[in-house]
């Protein structure tokens, strides 16, 4: 995908502040700034029909099959459309839905534009390995979505012309994408949902159901908690906290720090409202920006509107030119000239480690991704998915089998209090074990001393070296013995 300078494409929505409101505020949050959905959806508008295989809505559709391992969080992703066949590449094993972006309504609740859809192809792909597959409606703008919302026919409408496409392209479910909804139709959203929660279950009764819902609720527009008893997850899109026409160059999905909104803010606010923590699926972003810079320091005032990169650009950048870490806000970025200061901030797989641990840590019931292929064949990000949510049956992921060193999970895994391992190795092997985080930083040695064929119980009480309780999230059994590597993923819940 081609960088994409969006200063044009803000025009065709319904602000509720000016392009430059957010020079205002302590952070680049804009109010009624529109998402990098609706930003790359504009963008995307007059691309020609994706090149979709066969078969393509004409074949039997595989049936959801039953999967023997399963993630121990909820993965959900976003495959838009302009991503083409990018799903043949997809790691099945960590996904748990993969959403089909997207179906256009209008204000009558009409599809105006199904992109293809439905894309048999993707469900086959998706199914064989147990992952489901929705279809997300999208409509953006409060003048469009106060007509359909404030309508009960408009809204019936929708669900007849949702519920059908669900049935006729095999999917599972739904994902709601309203965006800039006017405050006064908020009791109407709620209803939309039950409504259409109801419609779906009798006509698929394994449906599931999600809406996107804002970092920042600015409009007063989304009843949290009523929607998620309406829904299976809320897709809380944790991300353009700066954005492409922000005031000043700044992390996009800050996890802390950089003002008062950041991800860990964003995710108190929906707690503090009654969401439930397991309702929550945390957004994270694929994606960058690119600004031109007045400077070379974090935070510098921009100079024009920036363009979004996917993360695989931003990967090559980084690559030629550096990357920096932003200790407070936990993500990386770099700078270089052209000739020009320019700044991209981005996410990598050490600042989406740190979110996911996040999510372990406040009980959430796991995350969203805007947007699935954006890493191109690059591995490092499914790398990170595997670490930190794994699988609920393979739980061993060696980094390196090389040696003779077998290492199992001897207790429960994820586990509260104390957990065990057993290893053993092919020869007498001298080793020591230690416990890391999910970013690498040793916590504690466990144990040291020589392996042998017989299984040595190894004992980890969830405490660093210091004596303290670690926080819940990913961590890392190693076992080394000269240059080999063993390691064994566990998931801490907490004491």
């Amino acid at each position: 995908m081609r960088p994409r300078t969006l200063a044009a494409l803000a025009t065709i929505f319904m602000f509720t502040a000016s392009a430059d409101a957010d020079s205002t505020l302590p952070t680049a949050v804009a109010p009624g700034a529109p998402s990098i959905h609706a930003l790359e959806a504009a963008a995307h508008a007059e691309d020609p029909a994706p090149a979709v295989p066969a078969p393509h809505g004409a074949a039997a559709i595989l049936p959801l099959q039953v999967r023997p391992a399963s993630p121990f969080k909820e993965v959900h992703g976003f495959h838009p459309y302009w991503m083409g066949t990018s799903y043949t590449a997809y790691d099945w094993t960590v996904l748990s839905t993969v959403s089909f972006f997207a179906l256009e309504l209008d204000p009558n609740g009409a599809i105006t534009n199904a992109h293809g859809w439905p894309w048999t192809g993707l469900v086959t792909a998706a199914h064989t390995h147990g992952v489901r597959v929705t279809v997300t409606a999208q409509l953006f703008g409060s003048t469009g979505l106060n007509t359909l919302l404030a309508s009960a026919a408009n809204r019936q409408n929708a669900i007849a012309q949702l519920v059908n496409a669900v049935t006729a392209g095999g999917a599972d479910g739904v994902c709601i994408d309203f965006e800039s909804v006017p405050g006064p139709r908020k009791a109407d959203l709620v209803t939309f949902l039950g409504n259409l929660r109801a419609s779906l279950q009798a006509a698929v009764p394994h449906a599931y159901l999600t809406i996107a819902t804002p970092a920042v609720d600015w409009g007063n527009a989304f009843d949290y908690d009523q929607l998620a008893l309406r829904c299976d997850h809320l897709v809380v899109m944790a991300y353009d906290y700066h954005w492409a026409n922000s005031s000043n160059t700044g992390p996009v999905a800050p996890l802390r720090a950089w003002g008062p909104y950041n991800v860990a803010w964003t995710v108190q606010d929906y707690v503090t409202w009654g969401t439930p923590r397991d309702k929550i699926l945390l957004g994270v972003p694929y994606y960058g920006y690119r600004w031109p810079a007045s400077g070379d320091a974090a935070g510098a005032p921009v100079t024009g509107t920036a363009a979004s990169l996917t993360y695989t650009q931003a990967a090559v950048e980084a690559a030629a030119h550096g990357t920096l870490w932003d200790a407070p806000s936990s993500t990386p970025w770099l700078r270089y000239q052209n000739p020009s200061w320019l700044q991209t901030w981005y996410d990598n797989d050490q600042s989406l480690d740190a979110k996911y641990a996040h999510v372990w840590t406040e009980g959430l019931g796991g995350i969203s991704i805007w947007a699935l292929g954006y890493d191109s064949t690059r591995p490092e990000l499914w790398t990170s998915l595997r670490e930190s949510f794994g699988s609920r049956v393979a739980n061993t992921e060696p980094r390196d089998a090389t040696s003779g060193i077998t290492l199992t999970p001897g207790g429960p895994n994820p586990f509260r209090g104390t957990t065990r391992v057993w290893a053993s190795a092919g020869k007498a092997t001298r080793v020591s074990v230690i416990v890391t985080d999910a970013g690498g930083r040793i916590l504690r040695q466990v144990w040291h001393g020589t392996l042998s064929a017989e299984r040595q119980p190894i004992r980890w009480d969830g405490r660093d070296g210091r004596g303290r309780a670690v926080p819940a999230g990913v961590y890392w059994v190693v076992v080394r013995a000269g240059g080999a590597t063993r390691t064994l993923r566990l998931v801490r819940l907490g004491a």
